[in-house]
């Protein structure tokens, strides 16, 4: 019996002859032996047939393909009631004996039940239903026919184990529903595309961007290079905007743009390939409105490098354009000049008038000196009432003209309660062997003598 049992789990059928002895008379048998599973065990199911008997060899090859088929097969009369099941059926299905009794939900057992009770010839459904091992899901597929024995009409039901795939497919499914969940709600536009550029998903926020009147859902499929195409006219540099996809796409490395659009907002564009192993499966496009964000940089930058009262650059960084200049200079053997300014006698001015007339005159003293500059020349707050000018490519004998210049506006311009102010300047020129913070000690020891002179005038050293 051991031997047998062990055949049977591999799915064996064991043929043998066997002779009974019913009433003491000897009848031979053709006895077909399969094992059959059992709540403590395996049993042996044994099918027998007269020797003697002709044999169907068609039949017996199908009964045997039905016996092992791992397919659950299962036959119901027309009213409903089970009337046998093949091994597969009886060792994976529970022991209910109506059709439809099996499947765990309403809709499906009354799907069922609704044909039964119509003319329709099949019925196919995937669905959830109860098994010795657990609820699972299986293909179910449902056909009359007619019983060759008896000529009754029954049911035959087919079921297939799909609950590998089922789950496969719902996690997909899950998988896309929360990926499209993020996507609505991520404040930047989005849109994924597959590796023929056809569009897998995308926001609403893309669509507001891109001013699609289209809801994210009739964007799937679309062909995103022709879209492109007719949405390049938004942008400020519409073949900027076709190239940079063209490059990203081609080099297939993450990279991270900005583009301008018509209405004067920046958006920040970034491009990131998906792979999954080697193969290369699309990419996604973020666009981020920042415009708020430059705007908020570009103010923080103004203030961390200009004056708040004047609007001209702070000394930070007047220090640092003096040390580029210095450095093209010496690069190019070229000169340049600095002129150190100081409003005098400015004490006074905020002693009589108050200081919110002393911050006016700094501004309009400012905004004088300006209007004569160069666009190359840069003009900072040294410090209160002083100021610095750098002028490039400028000879001590030019800029000593300037300055001359500034002292005559800057006394000829009447300024509000106060009438006017005049200016000293103290002017030096760089030389080849010294370094700027010497070129400024000589501008500022020049000014020193302008005002020792008495003031309103312009003096150099060399």
């Amino acid at each position: 019996m051991g031997d047998y049992l062990e055949r049977f789990r591999r799915g064996e059928t064991v043929v043998e002859t066997w002779t009974l002895y019913p009433h003491g008379r000897p009848t031979t048998l053709r006895c077909l032996c399969s094992g059959y599973p059992l709540e403590e065990g395996m049993g042996m199911l044994v099918e027998a047939q007269p020797a003697a008997e002709q044999v169907d060899i068609q039949a017996l090859r199908a009964q045997e393909a039905v016996r092992h088929t791992p397919t659950l097969l299962s036959t119901f009369d027309a009213q409903g009631h089970l009337l046998d099941r093949n091994p597969a059926a009886r060792a994976t299905l529970p022991d209910e004996r109506y059709l439809a009794e099996s499947f765990i939900r309403n809709g499906d057992r009354e799907r069922v039940l609704q044909w039964a009770r119509g003319e329709r010839e099949s019925l196919s459904l995937e669905a959830p239903v109860q098994t010795r091992s657990g609820d699972r899901w299986h293909r179910v597929d449902l056909q009359r026919s007619i019983d060759p024995v008896t000529g009754n009409r029954v049911v035959l039901v087919s079921e297939s184990d799909s609950t590998t795939r089922v789950e496969s497919e719902l996690a997909l499914i899950n998988a896309r529903e929360r990926l499209s969940a993020l996507l609505r709600n991520l404040r930047g536009g989005i849109v994924l595309e597959d590796e023929r550029r056809r569009v897998i998903l995308a926001n609403q926020t893309f669509c507001e961007l891109f001013r699609i009147d289209a809801p994210p859902a009739m964007l799937e499929g679309a062909d995103c290079a022709e879209a492109a195409e007719q949405s390049k006219s938004l942008f400020r540099d519409p073949l900027l905007f076709i190239d940079g996809i063209t490059a990203a796409i081609e080099a297939r490395r993450t990279t991270t743009d900005e583009l301008e659009m018509v209405g004067g907002r920046v958006v920040e564009r970034t491009f990131v390939p998906i792979f999954h192993g080697e193969s290369y499966l699309g990419h996604l496009w973020q666009y981020w409105d920042i415009t708020d964000q430059k705007s908020n940089m570009t103010r923080l930058e103004h203030e961390a490098y200009h004056d708040p009262l004047t609007g001209l650059w702070n000394r930070r960084r007047f220090e640092q354009a003096l040390l580029e200049t210095h450095e093209e200079a010496s690069r190019y053997k070229q000169t340049y000049s600095l002129v150190i300014i100081d409003i005098d006698h400015f004490k006074q001015v905020n002693d009589r008038h108050g200081h919110d007339a002393g911050d006016v005159a700094l501004r309009l003293v400012s905004e004088e000196m300006l209007r004569r500059l160069r666009q190359a020349d840069r003009l900072a707050r040294w410090g209160g009432e002083e100021f610095v000018l750098l002028l490039p490519q400028t000879s001590v004998d030019g800029a000593f003209r300037l300055a001359s210049d500034l002292r005559t506006r800057v006394r000829d311009c009447s300024l509000p309660l106060i009438g006017g102010v005049t200016i000293s300047l103290g002017v030096a020129e760089s030389s080849e062997d010294e370094s700027p913070h010497e070129v400024l000690k000589r501008a500022d020891a020049a000014l020193l003598r302008a005002k020792a002179n008495g003031r309103n005038r312009v003096e150099t050293i060399g």
